[in-house]
């Protein structure tokens, strides 16, 4: 049967992000909004930043006390941003902590699998059943980036708050990216799973091989490995735009919808057909080339398939893949006028974060590699 032509488009990263946007994502949109409306109409609570800023530049010599604050506008900004095309947050959602570090206490699954002898007689006594328990351990480290705007810049603008925003904002959402790196790179990593919950797939068996290989099978397998516990969880699917694209043109997956779909088969859809919750697809890039050279971007989640089990909720006794321990204070954002710098000074903006990426329980995860080729 060959392919119509809506079977050979792909989806674009545009589609996939107005699919998977997150609350957080959406919550920002409104925030940012609306605060936006207010510089408009010259809301002077919008405004007093820039008014403050004025007063350091002309009556300061050097940066004081008082000119480096935690503002409570562009906190709100730090605190809510959301780049919706990551997905890292979502499969290691964060946990809050209070301090730097801590333990926690972990389950042996063998203890729940035990068949014990119940039968008792009129003076026995009940046979005992074993717990174990183990621990295991967090140990946040300390992030932080800056930027640097001129006065001039500000000052020239129309919309005067934008550059504001955007200061925050580009700092906000290279934390963002280094976390969905980091993130990326734990859960692409066979290192990161129990033996026998991962493999790597070659010649034929690839997805995007001539014979289409075999996903629903390999998926199905692979979601019947994973373990469970007592705590909520779901078994959620993540790839990249790349693989996400060779699966919704995948021939035997395109003739279980032929008589129901219209165009693309969706993420729902996939979602469905694999019995997962959700399935995310990491859409964003970067750059691998050293700085000075010529940019050269690839997906940040490569050619990688993995199902995992997401806690709805953290909790005890959740067998789950893995959390971000976060202070709970965190991001901290500061903001500072500098008069020193250039003719006029200018503007920093900081922001600050503590975490860890821990992976909770390896064998509630399996990770298909290579899934098409490099």
């Amino acid at each position: 049967m060959g392919l119509k032509a809506e079977d050979i488009a792909v989806h674009t990263a545009s589609d996939v992000v107005k699919h998977q946007r997150s609350e957080k994502g959406l919550t920002y949109d409104r925030r940012r909004k609306a605060f936006a409306e207010k510089i408009r109409a010259k809301d002077p609570g919008a405004l007093a930043l820039v008014e403050e800023v004025s007063k350091h530049l002309w009556q300061q010599k050097a940066v004081t006390p008082n000119a480096v604050h935690a503002n409570t506008f562009l906190t709100d900004v730090s605190v809510q941003y959301a780049n919706d095309e990551f997905i890292g947050e979502r499969l290691m959602p964060v946990v809050q902590v209070d301090k730097r570090s801590d333990i926690y206490a972990t389950y042996e699954k063998r203890d729940r699998l035990g068949v014990y002898d119940d039968t008792i007689g009129p003076r026995g006594d009940a046979n005992e059943i074993e717990e174990n328990r183990g621990q295991d351990n967090y140990s946040v480290r300390d992030r932080a980036l800056q930027n640097f705007t001129p006065a001039e810049t500000v000052d020239n603008q129309d919309a005067i708050f934008d550059e504001m925003l955007d200061l925050t904002e580009s700092v906000a959402d290279n934390l963002a990216l280094n976390r969905e790196v980091r993130i990326a790179g734990i859960m692409t990593s066979t290192s990161s799973y129990a033996a026998g919950n991962f493999a790597t797939l070659s010649g034929t068996d690839r997805w995007d091989d001539a014979s289409g290989g075999n996903p629903i099978k390999n998926i199905q397998d692979a979601i019947a490995s994973l373990w469970r516990g007592k705590g909520q969880t779901d078994i959620v699917g993540f790839t990249s735009l790349d693989v996400f694209n060779v699966l919704v043109r995948h021939a035997k997956l395109l003739d279980l919808f032929k008589y129901t779909r219209g165009g693309l088969i969706t993420q729902q859809q996939l979602a469905a057909l694999f019995g997962l919750s959700e399935l995310y697809v990491g859409a964003a890039r970067r750059d691998t080339a050293n700085k000075g050279q010529t940019i050269a971007t690839s997906r940040i989640w490569g050619n990688d398939f993995g199902v995992v089990r997401v806690a709805r909720r953290p909790s005890k006794r959740s067998a789950h893949f893995g959390s971000t321990f976060q202070l709970r204070q965190d991001p901290m954002t500061f903001t500072w006028f500098d008069p020193k710098k250039g003719k006029s000074g200018g503007h920093y903006c900081k922001i600050g974060l503590s975490d860890d990426h821990k992976i909770v329980a390896s064998d509630t995860g399996y990770l298909f590699k290579t899934v098409i080729a490099p």
